[in-house]
């Protein structure tokens, strides 16, 4: 009976202790919550040093998981590796939980584009921006519209990027958010700037100067003037542009970003070809990083100081700075390869002392072989199944999209219509092919994605082609012979182009094109870009616009 009793309380105890620590760990991810805007640092030292990942349940793992990438970026630090997020956004989506599967889509789509797949990225954001629409986080919007914009600057897209960024602002607006306001300006003016847009460019620097100024928020000062100062020397305005790095300096209280304006100016002095000023400033860009470690900075000003003394024929000079950048440089990537430096060292050690007893592990060898071989074998069988279920979604996932993609060809046909599009959907034949893919989609090839994308594509495209001769036909009698007239206009546009031209004259969309010609509509969109430099349409202007115009 006594002994009953005690397993009682020991369970007891057990079940309390297991209570105080669920309670202790969801007080501090809500201690990280709260402190992750404000001090994202010491929420990232506390996420690291107080909780055990190991003791935490499905929720409050997921939840660790988030708050700990949110944390990373908000301290600049890199989470290209972060990729435990995709699988934290899935268990948001399974739960339903939408303002979650929104942050989490985020910075997957966040850690999708560092790692370089910009479509991924992309398609991920658009999903976050789905998730956030219906919810009152107005400054989660205003991010998701800010990296969608970033992902549009990279691309050189830069007016879908302004849109971007000022519908960010809008929302940044609404939730307070200056900070990021800010940036959005910024941003705009820098994309302007891109376009050749100068007076536009300065009037959104001024923009978030302005709100700085409100704020009295003396970083983005610093930020902003020094940008104008870089837009007036990109336009050759080099005494000004030095104006604005100067005045820039007062706002800034670190030594490695005041390092950064010296050296700003210099390379302003070096274009001018003034060797003694540009010298000047390198010397005092280098005093402020004495004793600091910013290795990146330090190899630009002495390949900058090598190439000043190259131009005055200093070669001895030149080539002892090109020794002092060759040597910061090896320290860079010292202290870059550092841990795995110690990794071999630490596995180097490990063999010496194996060999040392190898005698002594003589007998127990063969069964660590056996061991060692099955835990290769049983790792090599975990990496192929891995695998298999990565191309699996993701080819699921590619399936799914083609699939919406068609049904939405087919929900927008108007049966009353008479038009080249209505035409065209009849001969590709789309109700059929739609109602095929719904079949395939409820089967139970759903559960093996690479074969359901082999299914859809085969009822998709491994049928006879289109009779494009047949369509240009239809086509010239609809719109008065257009077609003919593109071909014999424009013959500098291959058979591929003229049909996008044809098809995008019709009013399809760059998704429906993309369907019907068998490309992504990324492809979709470069070849657009290639047409128009053949037709010289300026930027990003409208092909059909242009055909109104020129065609008689």
């Amino acid at each position: 009976m006594y002994k009953n009793i005690g397993l009682i309380l020991a369970s007891c105890i057990m079940f309390s202790s297991c209570n105080l620590n669920e309670h202790k760990t969801d007080e501090i991810l809500s201690r990280v919550e709260i402190l992750i805007e404000q001090n994202p640092g010491e929420a990232l030292q506390i996420l690291n040093n107080e909780i055990d990942v190991k003791k935490l349940d499905k929720d409050a793992y997921n939840k660790y998981i988030l708050l700990h990438i949110q944390a990373k970026d908000k301290a600049f630090e890199d989470i290209t590796n972060d990729t435990l997020i995709f699988a934290t956004k899935k268990y948001y989506e399974e739960k339903g939980d939408e303002e979650n599967i929104a942050m989490a889509s985020l910075y997957s789509g966040y850690v999708s584009a560092a790692r370089g797949d910009m479509q991924k990225a992309m398609t991920t954001y658009l999903n976050a921006e789905v998730h956030a629409k219906e919810g009152n986080n107005s400054a989660l919007k205003g991010l998701i519209e800010f990296y969608i914009g970033d992902l549009y600057w990279e691309q050189l897209l830069n007016d879908e990027a302004i849109f971007r960024y000022r519908q960010a602002i809008s929302h940044f607006n609404k939730a307070g958010k200056y900070k990021n306001e800010i940036i959005a300006y910024d941003k705009i003016g820098s994309n302007l700037l891109m376009k050749g847009e100068i007076d536009s460019s300065f009037h959104y620097y001024n923009k978030g100067l302005s709100l700085a100024k409100i704020h009295s928020d003396s970083i983005e000062q610093a930020f902003i003037i020094r940008n104008m100062g870089f837009a007036l020397g990109s336009i050759g305005e080099q005494n000004q542009a030095r104006t604005y790095f100067r005045h820039s300096i007062p706002y800034l209280n670190n030594n490695e970003e005041i390092a950064k304006n010296y050296l700003n100016m210099a390379y302003s002095f070096d274009d001018e070809q003034n060797k003694d000023s540009t010298l000047f400033y390198i010397n005092k860009s280098l005093k402020l990083l004495e004793g600091r470690d910013n290795y990146s900075l330090k190899l630009i000003i002495y390949q900058l100081l090598a190439k000043t003394e190259e131009k005055e024929n200093n070669y001895q000079q030149a080539l002892t700075n090109y020794k002092e950048y060759a040597g910061l440089l090896k320290k860079m990537l010292k202290n870059t390869n550092n841990r795995i430096i110690l990794d071999v060292q630490k596995k180097y050690d490990f063999e010496l002392l194996q060999n040392e007893n190898n005698r002594l592990l003589i007998q127990r060898q063969t069964a660590f072989l056996v061991i060692l071989l099955l835990f290769i074998i049983i790792l090599a069988m975990s990496l192929i199944f891995y695998r298999k279920r990565a191309k699996d979604k993701a080819a699921l996932a590619v399936a799914q999209e083609r699939i919406l993609q068609m049904q939405e060809m087919a929900d927008n046909i108007d049966e009353k219509e008479s038009s080249f599009r209505k035409v065209l959907f009849q001969h590709f034949d789309i109700f059929k092919k739609v109602a095929l893919l719904k079949v395939e989609l409820k089967g139970e090839e759903k559960k093996h994605g690479q074969k359901l994308l082999k299914k859809v594509n085969e009822i998709v495209y491994n049928q006879e082609g289109l009779d494009w001769s047949r369509l240009f036909d239809i086509m010239n009698q609809l719109y008065k012979g257009v077609p003919n007239t593109i071909r014999k206009k424009y013959p500098q546009l291959d058979e591929i182009e003229t049909r996008i031209c044809c098809l995008e004259y019709a009013g399809l969309s760059n998704n429906e094109i993309a369907i019907i010609l068998e490309f992504s509509v990324n492809t979709i969109q470069m070849k657009k870009s290639v047409i128009r430099k053949k037709l010289e349409i300026e930027g990003y202007g409208n092909i059909v616009e242009f055909f109104h115009k020129n065609l008689n």
